[in-house]
């Protein structure tokens, strides 16, 4: 298994504790700040310093106006001696009773918000002047806001020092506190070496989680899947692992195989896991998780991993094998077909050849014999057909022999059976027949080869072809199928010799064994 490697945390379990308990402090200390007052209450403090520097200006001021310095350049030196002094001070104005400006120092529009008759606030404060005990006018102070409103007013405040210099200390020793702390209460070192290094020979890859889900073990065979080393995983839920998550089923996921095993106090067994990776082979694992118990109370779940990757390929290259066997066996079976049609048919025609046909008759004769049942054989001939050939080449002499072939096997019922006897010569058996139903059936072929026989010769119509039939029926004396053959074939011989186009039956009388033909 090769590591997964982008999973791995940017910091230690040590360093994630000292950053949540540092702001955890900074927190608190802002708390204790807001509602104790301690270390000091700045908003009060900067309130009364606000107001004695504009009581201290307007003192100022008024002294100029007493003393006849209503100039402007008089005016103007005291408020600009005043907001050198002052840093706080932004702008500073001097007004007359009818809101005439007498002098005025910065921007002093755009900080000034007050309403003709409002009272002062912390940074816009309104100073009235008394000239031989009359108003004379008023100061308007413009002072710098308690809070800074940009992000380089905000990191020149003593308070951000203060709590940067809290948190960059309180981490450090945070940190160098508890993985100290960590290094004791590891499970991992509680693990006797003996039993962490056969742990880590195990095949399979194993965690041990507790009740929630945590990983509390990892063996080696696991960290390699995962791609980080057992102390990263330590004290992390299992369920944070993101390919973990993923390769489950979506049926698995809610709740996870590892917290249904303990919630229900039995074993999950034999949940598939599809791991796909980045630039890495795609794995297979199966799942197993059983619950830890002690006592009969739940304490942990030990979930096992076992890497069936392999044995999958296998599987899966062993059905692709056999179904490449099935499709060749299937092929065999098809060229078993064709070779069983090639020995049993007539190549030309298609029906049973001669040896065939005797094989085929000779089981119809057993079972005739056996179950005393009738059986009949009709032997017919094309007629004339050597002048066929002579006339219409040999090609026309196989066209003839092949529409013979269709007109005696369409004319015959399911369980009887045409055969090519030897060139224009066929053979049909008739099981379960009686010499009159074979005679019949014999004069049905006769008439319609009669009529259709000649269209054989598609290239030359109006021909007329015509076939000779001899019936025969199976009689007590015969030894084999092929004495019943022979009468039939005897029948046929007096069907050529009295004129063609005809059937004829054979009868053996009861005491001329010679027999007869009708």
């Amino acid at each position: 298994m090769k590591p997964m490697g982008r999973w791995r945390q940017p910091f230690t379990p040590a360093v994630r504790i000292a950053l949540g308990m540092v702001s955890l402090m900074v927190t608190l200390v802002l708390v204790a700040e807001m509602f104790t007052g301690y270390p000091s209450d700045r908003g009060e403090l900067v309130r009364h310093h606000h107001a004695q520097v504009a009581h201290a200006l307007g003192l100022d001021v008024a002294s100029a106006l007493s003393t006849g310095g209503q100039g402007a350049p008089q005016l103007q030196r005291v408020l600009a001696d005043a907001r050198a002094r002052e840093p706080r001070l932004l702008s500073a104005s001097v007004l007359d009773t009818q809101g005439r400006v007498l002098g005025q120092v910065g921007n002093h529009q755009q900080g000034w918000h007050l309403e003709p008759g409002a009272s002062s606030t912390l940074d816009n404060i309104r100073i009235p002047l008394l000239v031989g005990g009359q108003r004379w006018g008023e100061v308007q102070v413009v002072m710098q806001p308690l809070y800074p409103t940009t992000l380089a007013g905000w990191l020149r405040e003593p308070l951000v020092h203060w709590l940067a210099f809290i948190s960059v200390v309180g981490l450090v020793v945070y940190s160098l506190y508890l993985r100290r702390v960590l290094r004791h209460l590891d499970p991992n070192a509680a693990v006797p070496e003996r039993v962490r290094t056969a742990f880590d020979t195990l095949t399979e890859g194993v965690l041990v989680l507790d009740t929630v889900g945590r990983v509390m073990l990892a063996n080696r065979a696991f960290t390699h899947v995962d791609g980080q080393d057992a102390k990263a995983l330590t004290g992390r839920d299992a369920a944070d692992l993101r390919w973990l998550l993923d390769s489950l089923p979506a049926g698995r996921r809610n709740p996870t195989p590892w917290r249904q095993a303990v919630h229900d106090k039995a074993p999950v067994l034999g949940v598939p896991l599809h791991v796909v990776r980045a630039q890495q082979p795609t794995l297979r694992l199966v799942l197993n998780c059983s619950p830890i118990a002690d006592n009969g109370r739940v304490r942990g779940c030990l979930a096992s991993f076992a890497d069936v990757t392999e044995l999958q390929e296998r599987t899966e290259r062993l059905r692709v094998a056999l179904e490449d066997l099935g499709a060749s066996q299937k092929e065999i079976e098809r060229k078993n077909e064709e070779l069983t049609l090639l020995a049993t048919r007539d190549a030309l025609t298609g029906i049973f050849n001669r040896r065939s046909l005797m094989q085929q008759a000779e089981q119809c004769f057993a079972d005739a014999r056996a179950g005393g049942t009738p059986l009949a054989c009709i032997m017919c001939d094309i007629d004339h057909f050597k002048s066929v050939n002579d006339r219409y080449g040999h090609g026309g002499g196989d066209q003839v022999i092949q529409g013979a072939a269709k007109a005696l096997s369409r004319g015959l019922r399911l369980h009887d059976f045409v055969g090519r006897y030897g060139g224009e010569e066929f053979c049909v058996v008739l099981p379960g027949s009686t010499l009159a139903q074979a005679r019949e059936v014999a004069e049905r072929l006769r008439e319609d080869t009669a009529a259709n026989l000649g269209a054989s010769l598609r290239e030359h119509p109006g021909v007329r072809v015509t076939m000779s039939f001899g019936v025969a029926e199976l009689e007590p004396a015969m030894a084999d199928p092929a004495s019943l053959i022979d009468l039939a074939d005897q029948a046929l011989y007096h069907s050529k010799k009295n004129g063609r186009n005809r059937v004829t039956a054979w009868r053996t009388d009861d005491t001329d064994t010679a027999g007869a033909c009708a």
